[in-house]
């Protein structure tokens, strides 16, 4: 197995690996699937399918190097922390060597943006696989900062390498980045639509008898899991997806050949294990919108939509395609229905339950860390100016309207 240190690094009683070959980070599989199942939260983002997919990708752009920190306590895998390495330049002009988690750091333009993503452990030893990478990544040379998004926050590892962090003399910092709406799905429909208030009971009802009413009967649910037939339904929501971000004069995410890379090889690797569901609703013998939804641990995922923008403003078919993919994993008793970061209004009229998603970052003491503080202050100094101004501006007889 390659590693980048001479010797394995003992915490205790659990040994540290670093793998930085992606052949030895494939032999991990087994293993690796083993911890999952042990972990307190088992996520699809945290699988090997998911991370190593997208290193493969991804993992020659950006100057990237991996970094995967295996945590052992005696044969048994009992902690594993996903890494790379690259250069990462703040504001094009201050470079930084950051280790960062992987699925995380695209450009924009080809962004995944994996949510719950983090560094696993087996359950009831979360704390002491924290110190052990804390304590491996200190040992590591040649780099500046260490940044790690887009973890659950209603799990302990957080927390956990904020305090180890602390406790090896770094300064970590947790920061809420994002809100993940999600469902707790309950055994019925009926008791998820007692959840609503009964104003969005009513939204909910409305909404689907306009559609039935617009589409004159023929409205269909198609679900499309075998490998056969994804091609198929990839070009639908590609269609739809292109359609609904046109309207907006935007251009989507499925023109970026790195995430369309991506998601060619997951939907192959979902559909084989029967974990993935596109989801095509009809009507009048044609698709009006599409759901690509993931299965994962009793959860579906909710990833990407597209829908038709042509339809009689009271004719939703987004929404009305979502309240059938919830009732659906209902009826087929999953446990959760996650809708994934960005606390969109159609996503919080479906759900008042939101998991926050935190980045945790340390920074090592240096010349380039204390030029970057001085830059963020500096900024938030320079926008509190401006809206001072704003505010001294406003004509006296309108200034509590305007500030309120």
């Amino acid at each position: 197995m390659s590693i980048d240190i001479s010797t394995p690094r003992m915490t205790r009683s659990l040994r540290c690996d670093v793998v930085i070959d992606i052949a030895d980070a494939e032999t991990l599989r087994p293993a690796w699937t083993d911890l999952l199942e042990r972990c307190d939260r088992n996520e699809l983002t945290h699988s090997p399918d998911w991370l190593l997919t997208w290193w493969t990708v991804f993992g020659n752009n950006q100057g990237r190097q991996l970094r995967v920190i295996c945590v052992h306590d005696g044969d048994r895998l009992v902690g594993l922390a996903p890494l790379l390495w690259r250069r990462h330049w703040y504001k094009r002009w201050l470079p930084f060597r950051r280790l960062e988690l992987l699925a995380s750091g695209e450009l924009p333009e080809h962004g995944i943006y994996s949510n719950h993503i983090g560094i696993l452990a087996e359950r009831g030893a979360e704390a002491k696989v924290a110190k052990a990478v804390v304590a491996e990544i200190g040992a590591m040379r040649g780099w500046d900062e260490v940044v790690l998004p887009m973890m659950s926050a209603d799990t302990p590892m957080p927390e956990l390498l904020v305090e180890a962090f602390a406790a090896a003399g770094y300064r970590a910092e947790s920061s809420v980045i994002a809100g993940a709406p999600y469902i707790p799905l309950p055994s019925t429909w009926r008791e998820y639509l007692l959840r609503h208030s009964a104003n969005g009971r009513r939204n909910l009802e409305r909404s689907l008898k306009a559609f039935n009413k617009w589409a004159d009967g023929t409205m269909e649910l198609e679900c499309i899991t075998s490998p056969a037939d994804v091609e198929r339904g990839k070009a639908i929501l590609m269609s739809l997806h292109h359609e609904r971000w046109a309207s907006a004069d935007q251009a989507g995410v499925f023109r970026s050949p790195l995430f369309l890379d991506f998601h060619d090889r997951m939907m192959r690797l979902l559909a084989e294990r029967d974990a993935l569901e596109l989801l095509i609703l009809r009507a009048r013998g044609e698709p009006m919108a599409a759901l690509y939804t993931m299965l994962w641990a009793g959860k579906v995922i909710g990833y990407q939509t597209g829908r038709r923008m042509d339809l009689p403003p009271n004719v939703r078919p987004g929404g009305v395609l979502f309240t059938l993919a919830i009732r659906r994993a209902i009826e087929l008793g999953r446990s959760e229905f996650d809708l994934q970061a960005d606390e969109a209004p159609y996503k919080l009229r479906l759900t008042p339950h939101v998991r926050k998603l935190v980045q945790v970052r340390v920074a090592r003491t240096s010349a380039i860390e204390m030029i970057r503080k001085a830059g963020v202050a500096g900024k938030h100094w320079l926008r509190q100016i401006r809206s001072t101004q704003r505010m001294s501006s406003v004509p006296a007889d309108h200034e509590g309207e305007s500030r309120e």
